[in-house]
């Protein structure tokens, strides 16, 4: 299976620094008095809004499509215990584990409860203004900010894979990002859309060299989750890439690495003042036993015993610690693919892999001291950008293709009942 690339866009050309032998071109000598050109209309917001349009409309008709399958899903979610909710009110099975967390954050505060400190706060600031316009209350205002950042994630995955593989393979990518199992919670009120939309954003921006933007998204990526920080890593190596590693290609614009981080640090500042310690949200995260950090390769060997030493071996437990095993690896995997050109994207998107790459390592160094400790890791994985463009890439082969489909919406049908069902799912 081959397919290259395809090339940046000619309305996008990929920032780089000039090399040493290119010279501006000679202006060829006058022969005949210059006649003045008549005056053009510029044409670069058209030209913007043609780039875009394609991912706006691809975006769209998939997110529709989710949400229907959403709504039809939930509606008959109560054929196996009988007693079906009321149809108003059918919303409301949605309300479900970490979204009480980010609905009190965003009524009340921090405060209320110490422990709401492990949730980073731009999602559910979000929220409380959105709930400042709309009737209601807290949780349909989450609802509405999630439902209109998995739009806007959707839209940015498309823009990125259309920038890279092309138009047909950046379909794929977003339907193979919605429709994988743990794909709902992008529409769900947890902060999962706003996280992609964000980093997915600021990465596309960098491969274009709009380094004060990319720095931008990804600043609010990193007070949206402490994993958008990992972009610092992903522009320092994407900026030195596109100046050949030559430290006298760097420019004042190099500062703008600063920006990421500025999410997080703004937290910790608020930490700080409010609870006495900067830290104090990752000391949280002790009530979610998250307590120690260790090397990767020690999470998985212990996830594996625990596989092969409880009983019964196809029990709940096991169940799921082999599905977020099998992720886990499956993602990692898949990381060291996109360095292939051939079967991948290519080294030259390596800082797409080094984002990637933390985010997925992130829960093997610190795992939960629980019978799950790679808990939410299919969840996490949503948040691998290539990983979504490989498995695009793989889809021009139709067997794949179907079978991705049919074997992840029908297990994605049945992880949204157990959700709605109040059962713990990723």
């Amino acid at each position: 299976m081959t397919e290259v690339a395809a090339e940046p866009e000619a309305a996008e050309p990929e920032a780089t620094a000039p090399t040493a032998t290119e010279q501006p071109a000679a202006a060829p000598a006058a022969t005949e008095p210059a006649v003045a050109a008549p005056p053009q209309t510029p044409r670069a917001p058209q030209e913007r809004a043609d780039r875009w349009r394609p991912s706006l409309v691809a975006a769209f008709w998939t997110w529709l499509a989710g949400l229907l399958m959403y709504c039809l899903v939930t509606a008959v979610s109560w054929l196996p215990f009988g007693t079906p909710p009321a149809l108003d009110k059918a919303y409301e099975s949605w309300h479900r584990w970490d979204t009480t967390w980010y609905v009190i954050i965003a009524d009340v505060g921090y405060e209320f409860d110490k422990r709401a400190a492990a949730f980073f706060p731009l999602y559910p600031m979000i929220v409380r203004g959105v709930d400042q316009v709309l009737p209601r209350g807290a949780f349909e205002a989450a609802l509405v900010v999630s439902v209109t950042s998995c739009y806007a994630a959707l839209v940015m995955m498309h823009r990125l894979a259309s920038a890279i593989l092309g138009t047909d393979a950046a379909r794929r990518t977003i339907f193979y990002l919605l429709a994988f199992p743990t794909g709902f919670y992008l529409a769900a009120a947890y902060n999962e859309s706003l996280f992609i939309a964000l980093a997915a954003g600021s990465l596309y921006l960098m491969r274009r060299g709009q380094w004060w933007l990319a720095g931008v998204l990804g600043g609010f990526a990193s007070a949206t989750r402490l994993a958008g920080v990992l972009l610092v890593l992903a522009f320092g190596y994407e900026y030195l890439r596109q100046r050949r590693f030559s430290p006298r290609g760097i420019r004042l614009d190099a500062l703008a690495i600063t920006l990421v981080p500025v999410g997080l640090l703004l937290y910790a500042g608020y930490c700080w003042r409010t609870f006495g310690d900067p830290l104090f949200f990752r000391d949280m995260q002790e009530n979610w036993f998250r307590s120690g950090y260790q090397a990767p390769w020690t999470t998985l060997g212990e996830v594996i015993r625990m596989v092969v030493s409880t009983h019964p071996v196809l029990g709940p437990t096991s169940i799921r610690n082999i599905v977020n095993l099998t992720t886990a690896v499956a993602v990692l995997a898949l990381l060291l693919v996109a360095l292939d050109r051939e079967w991948g994207l290519g080294v030259e998107y390596a800082y797409l892999v080094i984002f990637a790459a933390g985010v997925i390592l992130l829960p093997l160094i610190n795992p939960i001291d629980t019978d799950y400790p790679l808990s939410s890791m299919w969840r996490f994985a949503l948040e691998c950008v290539p990983v979504w463009l490989v498995l695009a890439k793989f889809g021009r082969n139709g067997p794949f293709d179907r079978a991705y489909t049919m074997g992840a919406l029908g297990l994605q049908g049945v992880m949204i009942l157990t959700f709605v069902q109040n059962q713990f799912v990723a």
